[in-house]
């Protein structure tokens, strides 16, 4: 079964082209094996999602990606997979597998239609023949099921695995119903998303979902899994580039804070 590629032409160029000036060649290596990475267009996400995804390692085997739900409702702490052999990009098919863990609902519709799975697959297919995973998740029952879930992940995880968690940080304006700075508020969301991607980065994955679960991180639940993860693996973590919507087009009724936290293992250098 394969997942078709939904967004290509919309959110991205489907013309392989026009889409290799975004992903760069992607044959590059590096020590990242973990990350939080935005999900927008990519016009918007492209330049921050190849800054990681061209450093994991080279042989990498296996992609992991943990996104929010934007078009289905789940209940708390429930994780969706799904069952697709193939997911197609406009620079030809990766090889898919379930994320098998205790608990995991297969629900193909609901991956099928998730942009916050997709934006990174025509990266990881320029950097190579590797296989991923999917999963959904939107919230938590409590900060503390990060760290269970993220243990059942980890025990799933090879050694040539990458989990990537899918979220964008703040969506302030009054189009998003978010304006607790006042009309502008770029500053106050600066630091308000440095002290998340701080705190993810450090591993303190359920601290930063109980204190920003109420903010418009879209993706806080995953985020804070994939630094529970990187903690539980002993990875070193560090904040990488970010960067607002507003950067790229104007808008008076809102922008989107972008933010990449990366983990690698301790003895791997930059």
């Amino acid at each position: 079964m394969i997942r078709k590629a939904r967004f290509a032409g919309l959110w991205y160029p489907a013309e392989k082209e026009t889409l290799e000036a975004i992903t760069g060649d992607m044959q590059g290596s590096g020590p990242y094996d973990a990350a939080v990475l935005p999900h927008a267009g990519l016009m918007y996400s492209g330049t921050l999602i190849r800054s990681v995804l061209s450093r994991i390692p080279h042989d990498t085997e296996r992609v992991i990606i943990l996104s929010p739900s934007h078009y289905f409702h789940l209940p708390p702490s429930l994780l969706v997979t799904s069952s697709f052999s193939e997911a197609e990009t406009p620079f030809g098919m990766l090889r898919c597998s379930p994320l098998d863990i205790p608990d995991a609902v297969l629900c193909n519709e609901a991956i099928a239609a998730e942009h916050g799975v997709e934006m990174f697959l025509p990266f990881i297919r320029r950097k190579g023949d590797i296989n991923v995973s999917f999963g959904i998740i939107s919230s938590l029952r409590t900060a503390e099921d990060a760290s269970a879930i993220a243990h059942q992940i980890a025990g799933k995880s090879g050694e040539r695995t990458v989990l990537i968690a899918s979220s964008d940080f703040t969506h302030y304006g009054k189009r998003f119903g978010y304006t607790p700075y006042g009309n502008d508020g770029r500053k106050e969301t600066e630091y308000h998303d440095d002290r998340c991607a701080e705190m993810l980065a450090e591993g303190k994955g359920c601290r930063a979902y109980s204190e920003y679960r109420r903010s418009t991180i879209c993706g806080i639940a995953a985020a804070a899994i994939a630094a529970e993860y990187s903690s539980q693996l002993g990875l070193k973590g560090e904040m990488g580039a970010h960067a607002l919507s507003s950067d790229i087009s104007a808008d008076s009724d809102g922008f989107v804070s972008y933010r990449t936290v990366m983990w690698r293992k301790c003895d791997r250098q930059q």
